[in-house]
């Protein structure tokens, strides 16, 4: 009598996210719903990295990563998937965290894309995803990320982290309101000092990325997630705030009379 001996990419595929599958509100169909998405993570600085890198574990099927930038000195101590050789070469953040991301999952499909996001080509990007993840550092880019997953009708997760503080909310259109409920125009570039003047706490942009992927995952999964609460984190006082967002009417994105 033989004994089939599982080859290691047999092994892996039992047994690899089985913790994951073992869990009751996911299940190993919810697992596998995660393995055949496709997300898209717009920014590959602290929250991206980190989105990006749960992401790959979890095993969702395809990531799609978007950023312009290049790794430089500041970036090293809060952007998870960079190492001195990166920044040595000044390689652009997509492309490298790519390449740190394929030794941790090689058996996902992941896409960079070297390019600044402007509404020219998020359009063909939103549409080749299930799920959008923000990891973006600006307002601009958030409100075409907003738009084009509204008209798209995909949901995404929008998230924001300044020095020890941060911000993270499910967006479904259709369903609840979208950012634009809650912004209607952007903040003034005077209330939001850039990340280099302000700093960023590298635990804190953990902890919004691992609520965002959180909420990835329960919409991947099972089609749930925490639509339309504005979930505020402090993690240097340890505090989590929640609160419900209304759908405005008149929001001139996704309102009424759009």
């Amino acid at each position: 009598m033989t004994t089939d001996i599982p080859t290691p990419e047999n092994a892996a595929a039992g047994a690899r996210y089985a913790r994951h599958a073992r869990l009751s509100f996911i299940g190993q169909a919810g697992q596998e719903k995660i393995e055949k998405s496709s997300v898209l993570i717009i920014g590959c600085g602290s929250l991206g990295c980190a989105q990006a890198a749960f992401l790959a574990r979890a095993g969702v099927g395809r990531l799609t990563l978007a950023d312009r930038d290049t790794v430089q000195a500041p970036n090293m101590a809060t952007q998870l998937l960079y190492d001195e050789i990166d920044l040595l070469e000044r390689a652009p953040k997509a492309e490298a965290a790519v390449r740190r991301l394929r030794t941790i999952n090689s058996g996902i499909a992941i896409e960079p894309v070297v390019a600044d996001i402007s509404a020219a080509n998020i359009d063909p990007l939103v549409d080749k995803a299930d799920l959008i993840l923000d990891a973006t550092d600006n307002f601009e880019t958030r409100f075409l990320i907003n738009e084009a997953a509204v008209k798209a009708g995909k949901p995404w997760i929008y998230g924001g982290v300044l020095g020890t503080d941060g911000m993270a909310m499910a967006i479904l259109p259709g369903r609840g309101p979208c950012l634009r409920c809650l912004f209607a125009l952007p903040p003034p570039e005077s209330r939001l000092p850039p990340p280099d003047a302000f700093g960023v706490l590298s635990t804190a942009a953990v902890w919004v990325a691992a609520l965002q992927t959180t909420q990835a995952l329960k919409a991947l999964a099972c089609g749930g997630a925490d639509w339309g609460r504005m979930h505020t984190l402090d993690i240097w006082n340890g505090t989590v705030t929640t609160a419900e967002v209304p759908r405005d009417p008149a929001c001139p994105c996704c309102g009424d009379a759009k």
